[in-house]
């Protein structure tokens, strides 16, 4: 009987460290991952133009020229919008090559939408 208690108490223990551990992993560091695909911002987003999924949660690393720039927020040559946790210092038309991980292009505003955005060059 003490036994099958204590056999019991080991599987459910293992099983709860189980689930904590698939439940909570570690964030990913996009600054730390290879590119999957590495292009100018016009290349990309005519490439996510015709499918959406191609690099969908994929880390890009893109270049372009700065468009536009708004608090954590720039464009690169009217196609690609670039999310920063840090508000980077950038000047209008200054050529840059940045990464971040795609988070989908907005048929609205036909754009292609990347998040944790940091600057190579």
């Amino acid at each position: 009987m003490a036994n099958k208690t204590l056999m019991s108490f080991l599987v459910i223990v293992l099983l709860a460290v189980g689930v904590y551990f698939y439940a909570y992993k570690d964030h990913r560091n996009i600054a730390n991952e290879v590119a999957a695909f590495a292009d100018t911002a016009l290349a990309i987003k005519d490439s996510l133009a015709q499918n959406n999924e191609a690099f969908l949660n994929q880390t890009l690393e893109v270049s372009g020229i700065v468009t536009e720039f708004e608090d954590n927020t720039l464009t690169l040559d009217d196609v690609l919008v670039a999310q920063f946790e840090i508000s980077p210092t950038v000047t209008i038309d200054q050529q840059l090559i940045l990464k971040g991980r795609c988070i989908g292009y907005n048929d609205l505003f036909e754009v292609v939408v990347l998040d944790q955005s940091i600057i190579l060059e």
